[in-house]
């Protein structure tokens, strides 16, 4: 009698897993009263799967390592301490034009050559931290651990592998490193007298939109933000093929979807942008994220302050529509 044995596609049991056992806290409530007993719940359950308890707040101490003139404002190249041993180094825009306190916007850069890639190459980020200065914004543009001028100099280390296998090692994540140090740049923005510390803002790209994903959803004093090619869903991103390690935050899927942390983000304005030509962030798991987010911004009243920008390109940020989004709310 002839045998026939199924079930070496693991591939196929990972997507059963995902539906028998995947986002078990998200928002169920009916009604608005219920929704701030879950939110102080499942912020808490975010950061303690970031694994980051161990690592203190503080002011970081900053200096000034060059200043150029950009025209209507200055560009200061700086460095800040967020640890004994770590510093992050960081374009400051401040408008020269206007009077201080000035809107703010939190720039965190995606995959690839850091914060000059942000600032000087012509590409996916269009310059944008520019734009925002020119309209009177302060903007900051950190360096993330493992890039551009953090990056390990020997070549096998550079990259998010290393540094987030090593973190998974000794318990924690390199996304929560991240997400603790933009904590740590706000706080610095904060003790800054040209900052408004009543409206500031988060925008990034791809990782940077993951950034400002997470940030926003663990942190309020992140007023409005803008996530550029990311938030889709995990189901249709890093459980369907391969993405950089640093995303794969343990047990996260079990808990949350994209539109779950989202969630946390609500009832203030948080724009969704997503490109017709990216193959790897699909707009319609964006398009399904944001209908979700959609009907928890209306039960809370608010539902103008979530929107989704389809715009035809690729994995880039579209400057103008969420220039004109934070010039609106922020």
């Amino acid at each position: 009698m002839e045998i026939t044995i199924t079930g070496y596609d693991f591939n196929r049991y990972l997507k059963k897993l995902y539906d028998q056992t995947s986002r078990t806290m998200r928002f169920r409530g009916k009604t608005s009263e219920e929704f701030p007993a879950w939110e102080v719940e499942a912020r808490a359950k975010v950061i303690e799967l970031l694994s980051i308890d161990h690592l203190p707040p503080s002011v970081p101490v900053m200096h000034e390592l060059d200043e150029t003139d950009g025209g209507s404002y200055k560009i200061q190249k700086i460095a800040y301490q967020t640890l004994p041993e770590l510093w992050v180094p960081a374009y400051l825009l401040t408008p020269t034009v206007g009077e201080p306190p000035f809107p703010t916007l939190l720039c965190p850069p995606g995959h690839g050559g850091g914060i000059n890639q942000v600032m000087n190459e012509d590409g996916a980020y269009h310059k944008y931290p520019h734009r925002f200065a020119e309209a009177g914004f302060v903007a900051l543009v950190p360096e993330h651990i493992s890039f551009g001028e953090r990056a390990n100099p020997d070549s096998r280390y550079r990259g998010c592998s290393f540094d987030h296998e090593s973190l998974n090692l000794l318990g924690s994540t390199v996304i929560g490193y991240r997400m603790w140090e933009l904590q740590r740049a706000l706080d610095l923005l904060e003790s800054l007298p040209q900052v408004d510390n009543n409206r500031i803002g988060c925008a990034g790209l791809s990782l940077g939109g993951e950034m400002t994903h997470y940030l926003a959803a663990c942190d309020t004093r992140i007023r409005v933000a803008c996530i550029a090619c990311f938030l889709t869903s995990f189901k249709g991103t890093f459980l369907k093929e391969p993405h950089c390690t640093c995303g794969y935050v343990p047990k996260m899927a079990h808990y949350f979807e994209h539109a779950d942390l989202a969630a946390l983000i609500a009832p203030r304005p948080l724009m969704i942008q997503v490109s017709t030509q990216d193959g790897s962030f699909l707009a319609q798991d964006a398009q399904e994220a944001y209908e979700e987010l959609a009907t928890l911004y209306a039960m809370l009243g608010v539902k103008e302050k979530v929107t989704l920008d389809v715009f035809e390109g690729g994995h880039e940020f579209d400057v103008q529509p969420a220039l004109d989004w934070f010039r609106r709310w922020l």
